[in-house]
């Protein structure tokens, strides 16, 4: 008969972590809404892998525990993580912090559905396997999908091409540790005790140092992007290095694509200085309301780059710093 009643248990330390994990969020990077839907994107992910898993069980010669692990962990992983690559690849994460969270979200899905499916049709079931279930399987399902968001969030700092050398290492590192927390080296109790303990604390350490990186960004960028502002508003950028580098392409480019370049610069400095600004006004805990001109000045650095086309905005790479914590912050105003 299904334990129902050790259900809840089953996922209440999943959630509760999650919880925490926002509230950790002192720049409230992460809305609730972007929560939930990594939330349900891990429950999705939850009943596409037991479909397939079901339907290799049945179509390769490995028994269940062979097939639970090595295969199982290679799919469960690649499918929750499948929503992490989009997100990093689309700049929908700037930093550790919000790439832990998602993840842990798309994990804790993950985890409720596989969950809530062992306790309901599982005979005999007792309350104290919903409960090891709780704070073992469901806590690695999310601490895996956490660790691929901080690895490769981190990776892709690194790289100009956010690629297979960005996601791979990551994605490899949550099976390896999936495989092994499914080799049940150690008694279940005691593994479930190593997964409570370890995994939060790699994800509450990878909170505290990106935090800080995001602390130094927000202080260097301010200062470079209002130092940039202040020269082309002031006037006199001719005599700047600036003004003599753009100068050198006058004659490779019309003028207007040279004066559009200009005004590039000039837009993205005050939408950079003006993310910054609604990050600081969040950790003093102010709520920031949307800007109505946000969306039109988005659209109008769209037209900008597309203007000075794909010579001009190498041109200015050294000036613009098209990163992944850049990009991130116009997808951060585009969501006001």
């Amino acid at each position: 008969m299904a334990n129902l009643p050790g259900l809840p248990i089953s996922v209440f330390p999943v959630v509760v972590f999650l919880i925490s994990l926002v509230f950790l969020d002192s720049y409230k990077l992460v809305s609730l809404r972007a929560v939930l839907t990594a939330a349900l994107f891990g429950l999705a992910a939850a009943a596409v892998s037991f479909f397939i898993n079901s339907r290799l069980l049945g179509a390769v010669p490995w028994e269940l525990p062979l097939y639970s692990r090595y295969a199982a962990p290679l799919i469960e992983e690649a499918l929750k993580a499948s929503y992490i690559v989009y997100l990093i690849r689309s700049k929908r994460v700037g930093f550790m912090v919000d790439a832990a969270i998602l993840g842990f979200s798309v994990g804790a899905g993950f985890a409720v559905v596989e969950n809530f499916y062992y306790a309901g049709t599982c005979v005999g079931i007792s309350f104290v396997t919903c409960l090891l279930r709780g704070f073992g399987t469901a806590v690695m399902h999310g601490g895996t999908t956490a660790l691929v968001g901080i690895v490769a969030q981190s990776l892709s700092e690194r790289y100009v091409s956010i690629g297979p050398k960005v996601f791979v290492p990551a994605i490899a590192i949550a099976c390896a540790i999936h495989s092994l927390f499914n080799h049940m080296v150690v008694a279940p109790v005691l593994s479930a005790v190593g997964i409570v303990i370890i995994l939060p604390l790699v994800i509450v350490l990878a909170f505290r140092q990106s935090e800080k990186n995001l602390r130094d960004w927000i202080g260097v960028g301010f200062d470079t992007d209002a130092d940039m502002l202040d020269i082309i508003t002031r006037g006199g950028i001719s005599k700047t290095g600036i003004g003599r580098y753009l100068e050198s392409f006058a004659e490779a480019l019309p003028p207007a694509a040279v004066a559009d370049m200009l005004c590039l610069l000039r837009l993205h400095a005050e939408l950079s200085i003006q993310a910054k600004g609604v990050l600081l006004m969040r950790e003093a805990g102010f709520e920031t309301k949307p800007d109505p001109e946000i969306r039109e000045k988005l659209v109008e650095l769209e037209f900008l780059e597309k203007s000075v086309g794909k010579t001009g905005v190498r041109a200015l790479a050294p000036f613009l710093h098209w990163r992944t914590r850049d990009l991130w912050q116009l997808h951060m105003l585009g969501k006001k």
